[in-house]
């Protein structure tokens, strides 16, 4: 009886040595974050004082506020990936690079209403309400934002924007730069509207 269940032992272990190796383990999550413009790049012309900038809110839309990347499978369909995650909040990360680039491409001082007690003190307010942003199932990632730009209870301005960019279906990284370009370009068209409307303040 002993040498029979040694035989029947054999075959059970390499059975579960086996599944082993066909399930492996998982691989670990990557993590992303969207950075600040390129300081490379324009900059604003150096002031005596900057203006200061209230920012905030920054809304974004429910279907991308969650720790996965949210891309587009195909119409009307979306996937979460599990293993691409962003490194924190999507809308604090697009609000914390958001507040930066305007503070360094306009002559302005942008702080977040939800984080500093000064932007009531701000004359010029806006606010951010992104409308979209994925890659579709094209590889294009794409950015559709609204703002809104005032001055006391006064709207200066009130327009929607769209930015593509091209991107990868496959390839994370290459999707987070791209959503991250067209950030940088609703960016430099943001801080344009706000050079212009201190310009026509003075």
């Amino acid at each position: 009886m002993p040498a029979n269940r040694f035989i029947c032992f054999i075959p059970l272990s390499c059975l579960i040595l086996l599944l082993s190796g066909c399930i492996g383990a998982t691989p670990p999550s990557k993590f992303y974050l969207l950075e600040t413009i390129s300081e490379s790049g324009d900059k604003a012309p150096a002031v005596a004082q900057k203006t200061l900038v209230a920012l905030g809110p920054v809304r974004i839309p429910r279907y991308v506020d969650r720790p996965q990347i949210v891309s587009a499978s195909a119409r009307n369909a979306y996937q979460l990936s599990e293993l691409n995650r962003w490194a924190e909040a999507l809308d604090d990360n697009i609000s914390r690079v958001l507040a930066q680039n305007l503070s360094l491409l306009a002559p302005v001082e942008t702080v977040l209403v939800n984080s500093s007690n000064r932007a009531k003190l701000a004359p010029i307010r806006v606010s951010v309400n992104v409308l979209e942003f994925h890659v579709n199932p094209e590889g294009q990632a794409g950015l559709t934002a609204q703002w809104q730009i005032l001055q006391g209870e006064n709207i200066v301005q009130n327009r929607q924007a769209s930015y593509r960019s091209p991107a990868s279906t496959t390839d994370y990284a290459v999707m987070v730069a791209a959503l991250n370009d067209c950030l940088d370009r609703m960016s430099t068209d943001l801080a344009a509207s706000l050079v212009k409307v201190l310009a026509d303040k003075n």
